[in-house]
């Protein structure tokens, strides 16, 4: 390997087991842009690959992180950025030729489980460097700094649910879970006019951080076995909408419980495994039932786009920043279920370690 080619890098190399390593920087290749890492955010979804071990393609060996910003180095032919410029990304890899991406719906890419995904099957941005597909690239406005930038991707989550469940002004919203893609779906709610937001959540540490950020105007207990009923009494009758980011039976059922007649639940989390669920609610209530999954790249420049005027305050959810070195603590934290951080951020660089956001 050739001296100055290499790079610090998070390896995900056993079930709860991250290492940082040296490892070969990404060379530029085609039309594949090579940014240097400012910030990334550790996801939801990092944590089910750290508890397994493997990332999605089954193997040992993965750099996380797909939630992420910084400075691009090459531009992979790309002529309307320069080296220097501050960018995101969308870290997707669809085909553009398949049933589903022609009909726009990028993030259900027929083939998507078989190509390179940033930091699900390939090298992602727990790195100094990072390689992604140059069309997939997004210049950064200069109002919004780098630690916002890396909540562009889950904010795009959200807004995406938000837009499945249909909303209109004057909506009454149940959410579900109360971390970062619960609280942030009660935000875009609110932006999307609703007029009343109840946040569930059985977590007291979360309960508590979500009451600090107001995006509720009521957090529930998610453990109550009447909480559905208790939100249908409170509103006379139900919510119109559900949105559910536990991906737990008893999260879900809740929300059934909650909705009014005719009302629409969101499936905003993801669960591996089946779930009994209470189709007799559905059914009675002629409920309308949507998955959420991803976004769309109109949802991620629309998300861009909303907190660059600060009309979506992300800012907020960032609780502290880490160094590379301090990922496998920050995880086995986020893991122990008596965390109040919200959304951690990685700090690649040099003299990155620690602080608060």
């Amino acid at each position: 390997m050739i001296k100055g080619c290499t790079m610090k890098a998070v390896n995900l190399i056993g079930p709860k087991k991250l290492e940082v390593n040296e490892v070969e920087k990404p060379a530029s290749v085609g039309k594949a842009a090579i940014i240097r890492v400012t910030s990334c955010g550790i996801c939801g979804s990092d944590l089910h690959y750290w508890e397994a071990g493997i990332g999605m393609n089954g193997l040992p060996g993965l750099v996380m992180g797909h939630e992420f910003a910084g400075v691009i180095e090459d531009t992979g032919g790309r002529q309307d950025m320069k080296s220097g410029d501050r960018v995101t990304a969308i870290p997707i890899n669809p085909c553009g030729e398949c049933s589903a991406c022609r009909k726009g719906l990028v993030q259900m890419c027929l083939n998507g489980m078989k190509r390179p995904t940033v930091g699900q099957n390939s090298p992602g941005a727990y790195a100094e460097y990072v390689s992604i597909r140059s069309d997939m690239v997004r210049k950064l406005p200069d109002s919004i700094n780098d630690l916002e930038a890396a909540m562009i991707e889950p904010a795009a989550v959200c807004l995406h649910a938000v837009r499945r469940a249909g909303m209109k002004a004057g909506d009454k919203v149940l959410v579900v879970g109360g971390g970062t893609i619960g609280l942030m779906s009660a935000a875009w709610a609110r932006i999307n006019g609703a007029s009343r937001i109840f946040t569930a959540e059985v977590n007291k540490t979360r309960a508590a951080t979500a009451e600090k950020l107001h995006d509720a105007d009521e957090i529930v207990d998610g453990k109550d076995p009447k909480m559905g009923s208790k939100i249908k009494k409170a509103t006379s009758g139900g919510v119109d909408i559900a949105i559910d980011a536990s991906a737990s039976e008893s999260g879900i059922n809740s929300a059934l419980t909650a909705l009014k007649p005719g009302g629409t639940l969101v499936l905003a989390g993801i669960s591996l495994m089946p779930q009994p669920l209470m189709t007799l609610a559905m059914t009675v209530k002629e409920l309308t039932v949507k998955g959420s999954f991803g976004y769309q790249i109109e949802d991620f420049d629309l998300a861009t786009d909303f907190i660059a005027r600060k009309v979506l305050n992300v800012g907020k959810y960032i609780s502290r920043t880490i160094g590379l070195t301090e990922v496998q603590r920050a995880f086995e934290i986020l893991h122990s279920g008596t965390s109040g951080d919200v959304k951690i951020i990685i700090r690649p660089g040099p003299g990155k370690e620690g602080g608060k956001a």
